[in-house]
């Protein structure tokens, strides 16, 4: 399986500006498929859970489109789409129609 690069930051650095440790932290990030077991909507919203418990996602970070994850891991947007959801029944994003997903001010890293 293919992994994705998950960057969390809501601008990206210019060339002029290097990235911050946090921001390379973020670009260096990749989810770990290679033994996912029953359900693919459940690992991918674990590997996101984790990345924000860790820190590597902040409250206020943007998260990747659904679409570009979906994509880079080869999965149905649909599938995606229920990862989101559940990690917003976990209380740890918020998703908006059109605007895309942050992390909740709510979920802090333990």
């Amino acid at each position: 399986m293919r992994a994705i690069m998950f960057s969390a930051s809501n601008s990206y650095p210019s060339a002029a500006t290097p990235p911050t440790a946090h921001q390379r932290d973020q670009l260096k990030w990749r989810p770990d498929f290679a033994r996912i077991r029953g359900k693919i909507y459940l690992a991918v919203a674990d590997q996101i859970e984790q990345a924000i418990r860790s820190g590597l996602f902040r409250p206020g970070d943007a998260l990747p489109t659904q679409r570009s994850i979906a994509d880079d891991l080869g999965f149905h947007l649909n599938t995606i789409n229920a990862a989101f959801r559940e990690v917003a029944r976990r209380g740890l994003i918020e998703s908006r129609t059109r605007r895309g997903s942050i992390v909740s001010v709510g979920s802090a890293a333990v």
